[in-house]
């Protein structure tokens, strides 16, 4: 419809106005106006003709020339403050200080006793001084040290569940050095003079007291490298066990106050910068904004680095046609329009995706560091000074009460380990129960006697919750229609955690934590029917729950012909120990309700191995927390009558 600006009383003001200049229409971008729910249809990319090929490729700007650089080349300054200290989260006085070339921050985080709870590395490490001797003409020195210091690998509790544990036990038990015993004794050695004298006491010729006493000074030095030991027995002095997880900071020193790094919930065995906030508590005084001013510390690269285009498995390829690995499909990623996540997904892997690059850059390990400049020089020899983009997507957080606003361009790069873990030493998983409305712990592998891992499940088997006394050939058959079970049996590796009142909780604010606890389960040991024939495996599994001890008895209860006994069990593993020096009856950990989710946790401990900076091997146990598998059924329930046999 036609309007008359006269009729509409408006004025032009100006002709370009009432005569624009002609227009043509161009495609820089196609953007999909979707009728359907299903893109796949329309990432095929079917092929009707030459024609219409050249015409696609003209609409998707194939054939365009946009004149525009592809970075070669980057200058790039970093500045930066080195680490200085390790600490508590609650306890700044016990600081670490960590000088020049230490090991990285997850093996010092995470780091605990190797040798005295794995007894057949132990073994085999002395073992490896007895070999070294026998090389150098010196096996009687090797038999003294055996007698002076036998290593001990105890027989297992159940030999049938533990296997290498009975196996380690007859080929090592006494055979070899107790490496940690000997290693303590050599290390409190005063001088140089008292170690010949020691070695001059295992019945070296006094020719060969020189050498032999370098050998062990050399072997001794060999086992301090095999692992990184911790000073006390349990876990890692930073582990949390009432939140099951790591929780220390970090502080960098330069010419200004000390910048401190909070790391309040590390678990998942890989430290990165976005595991860190800056806080300012009490005991953790400074802030980083004169610390950022005078850079102590230049690391600058040591040759330029070179742009290349950032990568991911699956990525598109860069032709519209060209073909793909097939590793990714994004075909099949179905969104619908509400779909805002999976849409910008797919909009960045399909259109975005090439336009990013990624500049390779070797650092000092523990440092903090920030770009102080940033050039990059396209193909065209223009040269363009990139600023800070001002995202805090890209930095640390600050908790509340921060000295500064924020940290711009401020990045904590710690140590690039690439770590290989073993399999677990002990697999535990923490599940929610809504049956019977309790969290469990529930222990699938655990450290057997020789160190090495075992079946939790297998050992509960062993230790059967559905053993019964069979009755005796002269008992009248059991004719009850119905039978009353007071408490159905539960698996022994399963533990409960019970919800009990958080110390310190108000009742206007009522919190609560689980504790540790065991189930209880009473088995018939009337003497007189444990010695019937038919009961042979029964009492040999009554002497099984006796003899373990990881299983609580109580006394024995009832009359002379009906005698009950009690037997709670406790978990074999650390992971569910709040310390695993004390007596196991003792000892019950309370952790945080809000650490079990829905999904349950999974706590794994097992050995890690990685090359540091300096290419030194690190072997070390630590700890990792993960989200589990979903909610659990033990089966529990109590009162329940069922119909018998006739």
């Amino acid at each position: 419809m036609a309007i008359s600006l006269s009729a509409a009383r408006l004025a032009v003001k100006s002709p370009l106005i009432a005569q624009p200049d002609p227009s043509h229409t161009v495609w820089s971008r196609l953007e999909p106006l979707a009728t359907s729910d299903d893109v796949s249809d329309s990432l095929q990319a079917r092929i009707a003709d030459p024609l219409w090929m050249l015409a696609r490729q003209w609409q998707f700007n194939e054939l365009q020339g946009e004149d525009a650089g592809s970075p070669i080349s980057a200058a790039l300054a970093v500045v930066g403050l080195p680490v200085s200290t390790l600490l508590h989260q609650q306890n700044a006085v016990d600081a670490v200080t960590l000088p020049a070339g230490a090991a990285a921050i997850e093996a010092l985080v995470e780091h605990e006793q190797v040798l005295s709870v794995h007894p057949k590395l132990n073994a085999q490490a002395g073992q490896q001084l007895m070999r070294r001797l026998r090389a150098a003409g010196l096996p009687d020195a090797g038999q003294v040290l055996r007698a002076q210091f036998p290593a001990a690998l105890p027989a297992p509790d159940d030999a049938v569940a533990d296997n290498a544990g009975f196996v380690w036990h007859m080929l090592l038990d006494q055979r070899a050095i107790d490496a940690q015993a000997l290693a303590s004794t050599l290390k409190a050695l005063p001088d140089r003079a008292a170690l010949e004298a020691f070695t001059s006491g295992l019945g070296v010729a006094a020719a060969q007291v020189g050498s032999a006493a370098d050998l062990l000074s050399h072997w001794l030095g060999w086992l301090d490298e095999l692992a990184l030991d911790g000073s006390a027995p349990g876990a890692s002095p930073y582990w949390q066990p009432q939140r099951l997880e790591y929780s220390f900071a970090l502080g960098a020193q330069g010419d200004g106050p000390p910048v401190r790094l909070q790391a309040d919930e590390y678990a998942d065995g890989r430290l990165d910068w976005h595991s860190f906030t800056l806080g300012a508590a009490a005991n953790l005084p400074g802030g980083p904004s004169e610390a950022f001013d005078v850079p102590p510390k230049d690391a600058p690269p040591p040759r330029p680095p070179l742009p290349t285009t950032a990568r991911y498995p699956g990525m598109p390829a860069d032709r519209y046609w060209e073909f793909e690995d097939g590793r990714v499909n994004f075909g099949m990623l179905g969104a619908a329009k509400s779909d805002l996540t999976r849409l910008a997904v797919l909009e960045y892997a399909l259109v975005f995706s090439n336009d990013w690059f990624t500049l390779p850059l070797t650092l000092p390990t523990n440092a903090l560091y920030r770009v102080s400049q940033f050039d990059v020089r396209d193909n065209f020899g223009i040269t363009l000074t990139i600023p800070p983009a001002g995202w805090n997507m890209f930095e640390m957080s600050l908790q509340p009460g921060a000295p500064v606003a924020r940290l711009d361009n401020a990045l904590y790069l710690c140590p690039a380990l690439n770590t290989l873990e073993g399999p677990p030493l002990e697999h535990v998983l923490l599940v929610r129960d809504e049956m019977a409305n309790l969290v469990w712990g529930i222990e699938k592998r655990v450290q057997g006697a020789s160190g090495e891992a075992i079946d939790r499940k297998f050992e509960s088997t062993r230790l059967s919750t559905n053993q019964t006394l069979r009755p005796s050939a002269d008992a009248p058959a059991n004719g009850a229609l119905l039978q009353y079970t007071l408490q159905t049996p539960v698996a022994a590796n399963w533990v409960p955690f019970l919800p009990v009142r958080k110390e310190g909780a108000t009742p206007a604010n009522w919190a609560i934590q689980l504790q540790r606890g065991v189930v209880t389960h009473y088995y018939q040991v009337t003497a007189s029917r444990l010695a019937d024939p038919v009961n042979l495996r029964y009492s040999a599994f009554i002497e099984r729950l006796r003899s373990n001890r990881f299983v609580e008895t109580t006394g024995v209860q009832g009359a002379v012909d009906n005698q009950l006994q009690g037997f709670m069990f406790h978990p074999r593993g650390s992971l569910l120990r709040l310390d695993p020096n004390a007596p196991v009856a003792s000892d019950f950990l309370r952790v945080e309700e809000e650490e079990v989710p829905r999904d349950g946790i999974e706590l794994k401990r097992r050995f890690n191995y990685a090359r540091d900076a300096q290419g030194r091997a690190l072997l070390w146990i630590g700890r990792s927390k993960t989200t589990g598998r979903g909610e659990g059924a033990s089966g529990l329930k109590f009162d329940v009558v069922t119909r018998g046999k006739v």
